[in-house]
């Protein structure tokens, strides 16, 4: 085989470039030697029918004029979630037991739920619900405990927001297929997954018509592969990353757990200093998609820290001091 088949990127690829990749596929196999066709044979109906649900959650999100919003409102879920886990998750290694034992007790109770992000949008519905139901219940105390009594206000309010716009689509709803976006794209891969290691063991014996075949396939994966993968933009980069000033936060015996405001410039120009002043930032990073945070200190009355960590595109950490204080201090002290 002169080459094998490149990998192809598909979590950078939108779905109406996914659409039309396995689209490619299937007129490459459907135009192909017939030793090849007689190869994936086996498979080819499920692949069709795989890429049939993809055309059609495509055609349906086309369709929905309040399908961005929609999306948007369960972003905002889903980073609320993250961050809620990732104090429960700090607050298991708290060196206060009546912490620890809070965080435990609603660890606990969120793993119960699963993976409620990856869920369809009616499940993660009923499944927010429930979880809300559940921190202003019976794990109310081990919310203010954890100091997570804003976020939990937030989750509330993103979540009436969500269950708004899905009612205004209710009509829409006999058009919905049965399946998320997610599910058939997952379900379109798998296939693909399993119909290409055929192709490629049949190229290892330099069958001429695999071997072409890849060749083919392969010039479509380089092309998507450089126009959607998108390099990792690393926070820790000197005057990239701006985070917002956190006025000092009052003691409360909780840990308290200030939400930032992060932005990223990809100009070196954008310094921190006096040069941050005149120059705005030109992305804003969300909690959960772009970034994590864990926190440092942010019990007792002093200084506290809290870091950003990259995720998705981003990579690296920028850390944030901020201070707690029983009284309200003259002038909030804070370092960047």
């Amino acid at each position: 085989m002169k080459k094998p088949l490149h990998t192809l990127l598909f979590n950078w690829l939108p779905l109406p470039a996914h659409v039309q990749f396995f689209e490619r596929v299937k007129g490459f196999l459907t135009t192909a030697e017939e030793d090849v066709q007689t190869a994936v044979a086996p498979l080819m109906a499920e692949f069709d029918a795989r890429l049939a649900e993809e055309v059609a959650v495509q055609g349906w999100i086309r369709k929905s004029v309040l399908t961005e919003q929609i999306a948007e409102a369960d972003g905002t879920i889903d980073r609320l979630l993250v961050g809620i886990n990732a104090i429960v998750q700090t607050g298991l290694h708290s060196s206060t037991p009546a912490i620890v034992e809070s965080a435990r007790r609603v660890h606990i109770m969120l793993k119960n739920f699963g993976r409620v992000a990856s869920a369809s949008y009616d499940k993660e519905e009923g499944d927010v619900k429930a979880i809300l139901a559940q921190l202003t219940g019976s794990y109310a105390q081990d919310v203010t405990t954890l100091g997570m009594t804003t976020w939990v206000q937030q989750l509330q309010a993103a979540l009436t927001v969500f269950e708004n716009l899905l009612l205004q689509r209710e009509d829409e709803q006999g058009e919905k297929p049965p399946y998320t976006a997610k599910e058939a794209r997952k379900n379109m891969e798998d296939v693909y997954r399993r119909m290409m290691p055929i192709v490629e063991a049949n190229a290892t014996l330099g069958a001429y018509h695999f071997v072409a075949f890849i060749e083919r396939l392969n010039h479509d994966i380089d092309r998507l592969n450089e126009e959607f993968h998108r390099a990792q933009k690393d926070l820790s980069l000197p005057g990239r990353t701006l985070i917002a000033p956190i006025g000092t936060q009052p003691y409360t015996g909780n840990p308290v757990t200030p939400l930032p405001e992060v932005y990223y410039t990809s100009s070196a120009d954008n310094a921190e200093g006096e040069d941050s002043k005149k120059n705005k930032p030109t992305e804003k990073l969300f909690l959960g998609k772009d970034f994590t945070i864990t926190y440092k200190n942010n019990i007792k009355v002093g200084q506290a820290q809290l870091t950003i960590h990259g995720k998705g595109d981003y990579k690296g950490q920028k850390s944030l001091q901020f201070y707690i204080a029983r009284e309200p201090l003259p002038t909030d002290l804070v370092s960047g």
